[in-house]
């Protein structure tokens, strides 16, 4: 009979461990989308155009913080739609919508990232519909 007793313990400890693994990686997929802009040395992420419903948006990170390298892509409807690589100190990185096609704004994303700042990560359009 003990080892019926062992095997409920481990199979509770089992269970819990489970749940706050699922709660973790829920929490992490959460974190991995931010606001449409903000700053984390320099500012980056999706930028509307004149009006969310134009079609006219950027993948934008702001030169500076010492980064050389920051890169901008954008994806539209879960697809890659195109990218702008920086490779110097003083240029923005700016992927425009337009450059790549017609694509709804509400439904793109932004994906940027810039050496030694901070990792590529998602910017969700401002009016998200995705």
């Amino acid at each position: 009979m003990a080892p019926a007793r062992t095997s409920s313990r481990h199979s509770r400890v089992l269970i819990l461990l489970t749940f706050f693994c699922a709660f973790s990686f829920g929490a992490l997929v959460h974190v991995a989308f931010a606001a449409s802009y903000h700053v984390t040395c320099v500012g980056h992420g999706f930028e509307a155009g004149s009006s969310q419903t134009d079609g006219s948006f950027f993948s934008r990170v702001e030169a500076g913080c010492g980064s050389t390298y920051r890169h901008c892509a954008i994806y539209s409807g879960g697809g890659y739609v195109g990218t702008q690589d920086v490779f110097d100190s003083t240029t923005t990185c700016n992927a425009w919508s337009r450059d790549f096609g017609d694509y709804t704004e509400c439904a793109s994303t932004a994906h940027v990232s810039s050496s030694g700042v901070f990792s590529e990560h998602t910017h969700l359009a401002p009016n998200w519909c995705g």
